[in-house]
């Protein structure tokens, strides 16, 4: 497909998807570009996604820089530049969509009912927040899919409807092809159980069994975890519920939903026990609290929690109203300010997040011996199987990941 046809399309896309004049400028001048690249490369101008990444390869450097993990975050929305233009060529549709409230999908009044029908359906089935948000993304996402493909009912989706719009997630990583597989798989079940389609769709899509095993998960070394907790300041209110939260995470493995969620009925103090229902699993979990641990975190209700806000909860914001931190802050902006504050290389680790700190525990645990079921308590994981992503690592290279409470010094 001619480049020219291709951006005609899309650019009246964007202005019908509300995107800024400025972004659509951007994508203009960028598709402008790649339109002369591809006259002087190839005397014509048929787009195709190779044509596409060698442009940004010569220009940027891009695909060097995507490979070798040195691609700034700046440099990322050149790749959506080209991902555009191809999405559009295979299936004719504006996919890789902003999601921020001015480029809210819109759905039509027909396909907003069913949505609302599933609405109420995911509310009923118990799920934790962060999976309700997941399934309706992803279900929106989906319905506004078949709307840009013109499917005017949504009886009318078929077997091919549901593998043209997995085939629109090429590039994405494994783990997100997953999770938007996931949630279409779950709306489609809703669909056919609901008689609104005839035929369960999702009882043919299948995911490879390898997404559990797949990679490797980040873990830290013992250096760099006394480094992130040496520079946190704990003379302050903030740096007091920071370290206390980084503790939890690293010495305890818990979840930062879990930590976020701490209310003072879950610390047994007289027998050294913390007892929560996980919020990702709904499962109990019972926990020996270290003295490094119950001191980091009785210094902060003592000396830095806010009395601002009445509240079971422990950990909250450090700002009016001083209320609870939201399901949708996964702290992650606070790891990397003491990556950079103890001077470690923050592309030197794909994953820096809470989640990462967990990942060590693990890792620990494993090198300590622990029996498999015993980490598999411990990490609060429903299933051995996800367990057992740590026996992958090199036990030798685990020492390096040790974090022990002894390892902590509280001051």
């Amino acid at each position: 497909m001619k480049l020219e046809m291709i951006t005609e399309n899309l650019i009246k896309l964007l202005h019908e998807n509300y995107y800024n004049h400025v972004t659509i400028h951007f994508y203009e001048r960028e598709w402008n570009k790649i339109n002369t690249f591809l006259l002087q490369e190839y005397g014509d101008t048929e787009f195709e996604m190779e044509r596409g990444l060698k442009y940004l390869e010569q220009r940027y450097n891009l695909v060097s820089s995507y490979n070798n993990g040195t691609l700034s975050q700046q440099r990322i929305q050149l790749l959506r530049v080209v991902h555009m233009l191809e999405d559009y060529r295979l299936h004719q549709v504006l996919t890789r969509r902003c999601y921020a409230s001015k480029n809210a999908i819109i759905l039509t009044k027909k396909y907003s009912l069913v949505f609302n029908e599933y609405d109420n359906h995911l509310v009923s089935c118990g799920l934790s927040a962060s999976t309700l948000k997941h399934y309706r993304r992803i279900s929106t996402e989906f319905l506004d899919y078949i709307t840009q493909r013109k499917l005017s009912s949504i009886t009318l989706i078929t077997m091919d409807t549901c593998n043209s719009y997995i085939k629109t997630l090429a590039g994405y990583s494994f783990k997100t092809v997953e999770q938007k597989v996931c949630g279409l798989r779950h709306f489609l079940r809703f669909l056919y159980s609901s008689g609104i389609l005839s035929v369960d769709y999702a009882m043919n899509i299948h995911m490879p069994n390898i997404s559990k095993s797949a990679k490797l998960p980040s873990s830290w070394q013992k250096n760099e975890l006394k480094k992130i907790l040496a520079v946190i300041d704990r003379n302050n209110p903030i740096g007091k519920r920071d370290y206390a939260m980084i503790i939890l995470a690293c010495v305890l493995g818990l979840r930062i939903s879990d930590i976020k969620n701490l209310r003072f009925s879950n610390f047994n103090w007289e027998d050294k026990k913390l007892s929560i229902i996980q919020h990702k699993t709904h499962k109990p979990l019972t926990l020996p609290i270290p003295d490094s641990v119950g001191w980091a975190v009785i210094d902060y209700i003592q000396k830095g929690r806010p009395s601002y806000y009445e509240t079971e909860f422990i950990f909250l914001k450090h700002m009016p109203p001083f209320d609870t931190i939201g399901d949708s802050n996964h702290m992650y902006q606070m790891i990397q300010r003491y990556m950079r504050k103890a001077g470690i290389d923050q592309r030197s680790k794909k994953h820096s997040g809470f989640h990462s700190l967990r990942h060590s525990v693990g890792s620990m645990l494993l090198e300590l011996e622990t029996p498999l079921p015993v980490i598999t308590n411990i990490l609060g994981h429903s299933d051995s199987n996800v367990t057992a992503v740590y026996l992958k690592m090199d036990l030798q290279k685990l020492k390096q990941c040790i974090l022990s409470p002894e390892d902590i010094r509280y001051e």
